[in-house]
């Protein structure tokens, strides 16, 4: 049974491992570090079988021009022996109940838009949002508080942490 829990101060080098082990580069391992150290995750939540963490999702600040602040998912990962389970979903379901919570606005994730539409995500373009990475339409957002994303939206900045991917 997989247990979904906040990030606690132990799991850093666990959480490093399942980035580490779910892409091909080392480089979204290096994103949470850096973000962490930058204190830019909002919400770190782990996945858990027994005592084992075997999955993880970050979501950090973002801004669209003009000062409205939002909150990017980014990046998610399950072990490849944990997957086809549920994980990310829980830990991504979890995470944004978090940020409604919050009371955060919107999120916005860069990703495959069959996937996350599930969730409620639909093309950030139906805001007039762009991102600075030419996500076209993999670029989403779910409004979390009905008018939160400006008129006309805006260019969404993720923090420069992101600048190394």
């Amino acid at each position: 049974m997989v247990t979904i829990r906040s990030e606690e101060p132990g799991d850093c080098e666990a959480i490093h491992a399942v980035h580490k082990a779910s892409f091909p580069t080392p480089a979204e391992a290096r994103l949470v570090d850096a973000l962490r150290a930058a204190g830019h995750l909002r919400f770190s939540l782990v996945a858990l079988e027994g005592e084992a963490i075997v999955g993880h999702v970050a979501f950090s600040p973002v801004e669209i021009s003009g000062g409205i602040d939002g909150v990017g998912l980014a990046p998610v990962a399950v072990l490849a022996a944990f997957r086809r389970r549920g994980i990310a979903e829980q830990l991504i379901g979890q995470g944004l109940a978090a940020c409604a919570r919050s009371g955060s606005g919107f999120v916005v994730v860069l990703g495959d838009p069959h996937y996350y539409s599930r969730f409620g995500f639909v093309q950030a373009g139906t805001w007039g949002l762009r991102d600075v990475y030419g996500g076209a339409e993999a670029f989403q957002a779910l409004e979390l508080r009905r008018g939160s994303i400006p008129p006309g939206g805006g260019v969404v900045r993720y923090g420069s942490e992101f600048d190394a991917l």
